[in-house]
């Protein structure tokens, strides 16, 4: 530490003794960019000419000037990512490092108002990360879809498709990237879904089947584990103002099937459920758990209790076979969620009200045929320079405090936990869990 004090001690000592002389400017004067950078920056200029920066508008890799190692050199190479005048106006400038310099080495040219998203995986198992591009079109739902790869210095094309969504996801387990394309249907109400592997030296369609709604009413897709070692793809629709719906997609024995759709109503009837909650591995065990919302009983003049639900979630066997899991109870206003114990979720009500002379909180209790009450939890969000104070007062505990907000609870012996036991059932809603937009 001595040491690294030192140097600067030294350097007022000089300045104010006058043994060093120096222009103040020096003082002000920018740091210089590095050769390399200035050299890429005029490649990207001349390459340009008249054009105008265009980076993709969704996705992890909105960058205009991106850079990945395409053609497996081990060198990244630099992707422009702009629009320009006249015919396939929206253009990929690939440019190459050299020993003296940066050059144009291909450009990638497309129809289309804007580049929606890039990504860079990989798909046909040879060095280098192949291109995945899609464009905008227009103000139509279905967008465009390409995919490129680098041989002997230019891109070549893999395939290209109109969707309204895609994915990728490794479904047949060979650690290359498959493709998973939504679509919409000319000649049917139901969208469709394809898979594009790369077989036999070609990236080709693999297989179809039919979506259980429309493109347009796609809500999110999700990529995982129906069972372990099975992976899949999750397609949330809505089913209606009120309910949403879910298509598992995934392989059986190498054929792509929609493992949920029912052949004679041609929908996944077994998926339909109140939209609150997208489904997701809720227990963290590799596996995609899918959400089954019962609404709780509302007692008479208590509006606190209305529109509460106990969601049940569950696995579902390739062959269709339910296993259900466990329950959770979700308070999406204040953000947070419990893992309940088995023994609370019959006869479970909920209720938000502020106590008589107390604050406001969500109360957990169980409630029989007779009328009769008991109570298990109410858990409290408080905020302002007391909140940690009041979080400990009348009773009261802190769960645990998440920025500004300390979370407490008040828990009855009838419930059967103690304090630790209900910290570690008590979780926050992350994004993957918030309910759909309607």
């Amino acid at each position: 530490m001595k040491r690294k004090l030192m140097i600067p001690f030294l350097l007022i000592l000089l300045l104010l003794t006058g043994c060093y002389s120096f222009d103040s400017d020096d003082l002000y004067v920018l740091p210089q960019r590095s050769k390399e950078y200035r050299e890429l920056q005029s490649a990207v200029e001349t390459a340009m000419g008249g054009g105008s920066y265009s980076a993709p508008v969704s996705g992890a890799n909105r960058q205009a000037v991106q850079q990945a190692d395409i053609d497996g050199d081990g060198l990244e190479e630099t992707l422009v990512f702009c629009k320009m005048e006249g015919e396939r106006p929206l253009k990929v400038l690939i440019l190459r490092r050299t020993e003296e310099a940066y050059e144009l080495a291909c450009t990638l040219e497309g129809d289309g108002t804007a580049f929606d998203s890039v990504q860079y995986c990989q798909i046909d198992g040879q060095p280098g990360m192949e291109i995945l591009l899609s464009r905008r079109i227009g103000e139509q739902v279905q967008q465009f879809l390409s995919v490129y790869t680098m041989t002997d210095g230019s891109a070549v094309e893999l395939m290209s498709s109109g969707y309204t969504a895609y994915t990728v996801a490794d479904l047949d387990g060979d650690q290359l990237s498959d493709i998973f394309v939504l679509r919409a249907n000319a000649d049917g109400p139901h969208a469709f879904a394809e898979l594009y592997r790369f077989r036999d030296g070609e990236l080709r369609k693999d297989g179809e089947d039919n979506l259980s709604t429309p493109a347009d009413s796609v809500k999110r897709t999700l990529t995982g584990q129906i069972a372990e070692g099975v992976p899949a793809v999750f397609v949330a629709s809505a089913y209606d103002e009120k309910n949403l719906i879910t298509d598992v997609f995934s392989l059986v024995n190498d054929s792509f099937e929609n493992i949920t759709r029912n052949d004679e109503s041609g929908q996944s009837s077994q998926t339909v459920r109140n939209y609150y909650v997208y489904s997701t591995d809720i227990d963290n065990d590799g596996v995609i758990e899918l959400p089954n919302t019962l609404e709780l009983p509302a007692l008479p003049g208590d509006s606190g209790s209305e529109n509460q639900y106990r969601i049940i979630w569950y696995n579902l066997s390739p062959d269709g076979t339910r296993t259900e899991k466990m329950s959770t109870y979700h308070s999406f206003a204040e953000g947070w969620f419990l893992y309940l114990p088995e023994a609370w979720c019959q006869n479970l009500c909920v209720t938000k009200r502020r106590s008589e002379g107390g604050p406001f909180g969500t109360e957990l209790f169980l409630r029989n045929e007779a009328g009769e009450r008991t109570p298990l939890v109410t858990i409290y969000a408080f905020t302002g320079e007391q909140a940690r104070q009041r979080s400990e007062e009348e009773g009261r505990f802190l769960l645990t405090q998440r920025g500004d907000v300390c979370y407490a609870a008040l828990l009855d012996p009838a419930g059967g936990l103690d304090a630790d036991q209900l910290r570690a059932r008590f979780s926050f809603i992350s994004i993957d869990l918030l309910p759909s937009e309607g």
